[in-house]
């Protein structure tokens, strides 16, 4: 088992019923185990029934199952703050990034009202939390998904990038400080940003360490016996090897197992299903877990654990 397991795919195929499921089953074997939902329709507290906020809540006293719905944009603002100070005393001495550099920054998703790069900062806080042996993340649908795994490179080039301008200058702008009689506070501001950036760099890259080692991090893609969600699934799979991101196995959920005889839409739907899982066994170099399709949602610890026992 991994020590970090992230759940993928297009919304609606039961990324949080399997991330809540994976969580349990990790629980229900004597580990500590926290799952964390970065998708914002937020579903935690509906599969587990129980109560789950912002902070870290223990889903059941008798095992040792923790939950959290993080909100992004609780971080948003220290970017927007550590950025914004950065690229304003540039301008306030007179040099501007280039519109490669702009571009970069504004890619990166440290503009205002990006949540990814929000996410990514708590994903390492909870990386970094020793209350925790596993972690499960339910992340947001495919585009959001493959925003945030691409994020931390392209982040740590628009920070160092900053790093570098900022470096350039230093000496120039500390003379003219000099020059002007500039008091000690504002270089105890400069020395802070500059510190400020370079944590974020170096947080950064450690995600994209941690999201890169197979020993530590495996990445589940979740899908429904559909075309679309096949060729979609394909196009997420061929991104995530891309990245260099280990995909370990594809789920295919709300699979339709026993069929009633009797009813026709039933067998059609079966058979036209198999055929779905057919084809994506000719396409993916995954191996497949079968999740079945359950009476109504998946609500409670008892619906969760009769997926884990397929996971």
């Amino acid at each position: 088992m991994t020590q970090y397991v992230l759940y993928g795919g297009k919304g609606g195929v039961g990324k949080t019923t399997c991330a809540a499921a994976t969580a349990l089953k990790y629980a229900r074997n004597g580990h500590s185990t926290l799952v964390v939902s970065t998708d914002p329709a937020h579903s935690l507290s509906d599969v587990f029934d129980a109560p789950v906020t912002d902070d870290p809540t223990r889903v059941r006293e008798d095992i040792d199952l923790w939950g959290v719905e993080i909100d992004p944009e609780d971080r948003i603002g220290q970017y927007r703050g550590q950025v914004g100070a950065a690229l304003e005393e540039l301008e306030d001495l007179g040099i501007s990034l280039d519109q490669s550099d702009v571009d970069d920054v504004l890619e990166s998703g440290v503009a205002p009202g990006t949540d990814e790069a929000a996410a990514l900062d708590l994903f390492l806080d909870y990386m970094d939390d020793p209350r925790y042996d596993y972690i499960v993340f339910d992340t947001a649908p495919t585009g959001h998904t493959l925003r945030l795994l691409k994020l931390p490179d392209v982040m740590s080039s628009a920070m160092g990038k900053l790093i570098s301008v900022r470096s350039q200058v230093s000496s120039l702008a500390d003379s003219v400080r000099s020059f002007m009689g500039s008091g000690d506070d504002d270089e105890t501001s400069d020395t802070e940003t500059d510190i400020d950036l370079e944590e974020l760099q170096d947080r950064m890259e450690r995600v994209a360490t941690v999201l890169r080692d197979p020993e530590r991090t495996e990445f589940r893609v979740v899908l429904i016996p559909e075309t679309m969600a096949v060729l979609e699934t394909e196009r997420l799979l061929a991104e995530l090897d891309s990245y260099d991101i280990p995909a370990s196995r594809a789920i295919v959920n709300k699979v339709i197992e026993d069929p009633t005889p009797e009813c026709n839409l039933c067998q059609a739907t079966h058979e036209s299903q198999q055929k779905r899982i057919e084809e994506a066994r000719n396409r993916f170099e995954l191996p497949l877990t079968l999740v079945p399709q359950l009476h109504g949602e998946v609500h409670g610890i008892e619906a969760v654990e009769t997926v884990a026992d397929r996971l």
